[in-house]
């Protein structure tokens, strides 16, 4: 298993038509936008409804796929992984920007229409072409696997619920086109509800090694003085704590609740 793990996997609507450019190198890079769709049921029985957008950068052969193909409204299932910037703007405030960085595009049809691989040298396995009828109109999930940079804090809303929020550092390992090795470690902010919540903040420790997989949503809200901020979180829907086994407990005290998954069983 992977000392770290970082991927995003995304189905939704192409927000405007792709934009290249060249590095000063000579390659490629190509920027747009899809938009994903979640929609839910409140416990009061209230239809909600929202929407996702999230900035898509591609490199090199696939940047010129997108760039050829991909056009506004067209449905897309991309995947790849979560990358931030951060520069100073003109004032010298530190600006953030997420941006998840494909690594494979397919084109989709309407639901009826099956899926179309837009990249011919990676040809759609058959596995992916007989799930077509079954796919969702839109998908937001993302798995890490990381460190925890913090102990968990949890609080209560208003209205009772449970509400924990933690840190996990996840590293991407990968090798360069010159055969040099790279690593880069990415920060997840990740809020878990209810249950979850709970869990999280018994069992969770800085340090501690996990295994986590939800959606990404971003809030954004503004200063009185019109400065805007955006913050991305990665919503938790599924925690396993990784490593081995606690050790056993002392003769006489009865074993408590075991959260733990050995890594083989991921």
């Amino acid at each position: 298993m992977a000392r770290g793990m970082n991927r995003v996997m995304l189905i939704g609507f192409v927000g405007r038509d792709p934009e290249m450019r060249y590095t000063s190198n000579g390659q490629p890079v190509t920027t747009f936008s899809i938009s994903t769709n979640r929609r839910w049921t409140t416990s009061e029985g209230q239809a909600r409804e929202s929407n996702e957008w999230f900035n898509v950068v591609a490199w090199g052969s696939l940047a010129e796929a997108a760039n050829a193909n991909l056009r506004q409204d067209r449905r897309v299932y991309v995947e790849g992984h979560l990358q931030t910037r951060t520069w100073d703007d003109a004032e010298g405030q530190r600006q953030f920007r997420t941006e998840v960085i494909a690594t494979k595009l397919i084109l989709l049809g309407n639901p009826e229409q099956g899926i179309e691989p837009i990249l011919p040298d990676e040809p759609l396995p058959a596995s992916q072409a007989q799930v077509s009828e079954e796919m969702p109109l839109c998908l937001n999930r993302v798995m890490i696997i990381g460190n925890m940079g913090r102990d968990p804090e949890m609080r209560y809303t208003p209205g009772g619920q449970a509400v924990t929020s933690f840190n996990v550092a996840a590293t991407r390992t990968w090798t360069t086109a010159g055969g040099e090795r790279r690593n880069s470690t990415e920060w997840f902010s990740v809020v878990a509800w209810g249950n979850l919540a709970e869990i999280c903040n018994e069992y969770l420790t800085k340090g501690r090694r996990v295994y986590v997989e939800g959606e990404l949503r971003t809030y954004g809200w503004e200063e009185p003085n019109g400065r805007k901020h955006f913050r991305t979180e990665l919503v938790a829907s599924e925690m396993i704590m990784l490593g081995p086994r606690p050790a056993p407990a002392p003769v006489g005290v009865g074993p408590g609740p075991n959260l733990e998954e050995d890594e083989s069983s991921l």
